[in-house]
Order: structure tokens, then sequence, then C-alpha cells
């Protein structure tokens, strides 16, 4: 059965030693952000429940987007660098 990566409203920022400020402390708010995706795991690839599968870009915050379930990544419905936001389904895993 596949299951759909879907982006959430919310999203801690990725922590970033570097950058130590309070705007790092609250959650990028994706209802009314975009982002710009960036995949870290290709089709075919097996992952791992709560393992990142890409990272976005919003609000000059990288945000990482992980797998709802354990399995393989079967599809990418959102490519590099395209926008996504809330809602936006960005791909599909094949539980295993």
């Amino acid at each position: 059965m596949k299951k759909p990566i879907i982006v959430p409203e919310h999203i801690m920022p990725k922590p970033m030693p570097w950058r130590n400020c309070d705007c790092m402390k609250n959650p990028v708010d994706l209802t009314e952000k975009k982002g710009t995706l960036t995949w870290v795991k290709a089709v075919g690839d097996p992952v791992c429940e709560g393992e990142t599968v890409c990272e976005g870009e919003a609000d000059k915050k990288t945000v990482e987007i992980t797998a709802p379930c354990s399995g393989i990544l079967r599809e990418q419905t959102v490519e590099d660098e395209c926008v996504f936001k809330a809602g936006d389904i960005l791909g599909y895993i094949e539980e295993q």
C-alpha cells in the first residue's frame, strides 16, 4: 500500500548551530508561506519512518520533511526546486 508524504501545516526549522536566534525556536507556518523543495532520497531508495526524505527552504529557514512510514520511496510528485505548501503531496512511500 502506498502512503503519501504530505506537507504539514507547521514544521520546526532544521537546527543550525551557527544561527542561534529566537526565530529558529518557532515553527514555520506553511499555510501562509511557500517553500522550495530539495529531495534527499531518490525513487527506489529504502526509508525508515521519521527519516528525512526531502528538505525545503521556507521563510529563510530549512525544514525537513520526514517519511510517514518505513518502506520504499516509489514516487516524487513535486520535483527539486519546485514550490510546495501545506497539504501538498510530495510523493508516495510503499509500506513494507
